[in-house]
């Protein structure tokens, strides 16, 4: 009963000071020492790459070498391998995360993004239905937004695209007015498909801001709850403006 007490005494600590009555808090505190514990759940939002041939547009080309060979007098055991590999690849490939420095000379590089810029809550924003000429609409991007619950300041924001796979300017601006920190998408990324200037006008509204891009996320369909905590971690690299990454939803 002292144990019990004990932890009673533990969980009411972080309760809310309301003028909820003695008994609702206490029967919430039995509920949590009582019911079984969920174990959290993960979804790899990561796309596999498969290596390609050298010659393509977005290539990732795996060279595999024997680790060995320099090595004299040494011998693998049968049927085992030590190999080591060198990689050859358009940075923009798979799942992958730009960084300001993309399109911005004095953006930051991949090793200037803070490690709390990479973790946090997400907003999962369902476009699956927003059907627009011009882009996902203003309107269209509000109601999924509030569809999961709103956007909140320092929140990273990933968006489950449909037929339309990018934003108009109107629909991008106002989530980077909510005050989020990184922005991803499913698709290929955010840019205007109808515009034929090349001028990065949504990639800029998004860097500008100090918002790093993640493209071609997975199994967004995977998620069955709306906010979720994010992992995206990408490796930092001084001088680099993009790379592939591990991108992990817990859901719990």
């Amino acid at each position: 009963m002292c144990e019990v007490a004990s932890d009673i005494a533990s969980i009411a600590r972080f309760l809310p000071i309301t003028a909820c009555p003695y008994d609702t808090h206490l029967s919430i505190i039995i509920h949590l020492l009582t019911e079984p514990t969920m174990s959290p759940k993960l979804v790899d939002l990561t796309q596999i790459i498969e290596p390609t041939r050298a010659d393509a547009e977005r290539k990732f080309v795996v060279n595999i070498h024997n680790a060995l060979h320099e090595v004299e007098g040494k011998q693998r055991p049968a049927g085992e391998w030590y190999i080591m590999s060198d990689v050859e690849l358009m940075n923009h490939v798979g799942t992958h995360i730009e960084t300001p420095f993309h399109c911005l000379k004095d953006g930051a590089d991949l090793s200037q993004i803070s490690l709390d810029q990479l973790c946090g809550e997400a907003a999962i924003l369902d476009l699956r239905n927003a059907e627009a000429e011009f882009g996902v609409t203003l309107e269209q991007v509000q109601a999924a937004a509030e569809a999961a619950g709103g956007i909140r300041r320092g929140d990273i924001v990933f968006g489950q695209m449909g037929n339309t796979r990018y934003f108009s300017t109107e629909g991008l601006r106002w989530i980077v007015e909510q005050g989020i920190k990184l922005m991803g998408v499913d698709s290929g990324g955010v840019e205007l498909s109808h515009d034929t200037t090349h001028a990065n006008v949504n990639h800029l509204l998004l860097f500008r801001a100090g918002i790093p891009l993640i493209e071609n996320l997975a199994n967004l369909d995977q998620l069955t709850q709306s906010r979720v905590q994010i992992y995206a971690l990408p490796i930092p690299v001084r001088g680099l403006d993009a790379f592939p990454l591990r991108v992990v939803a817990v859901e719990g």
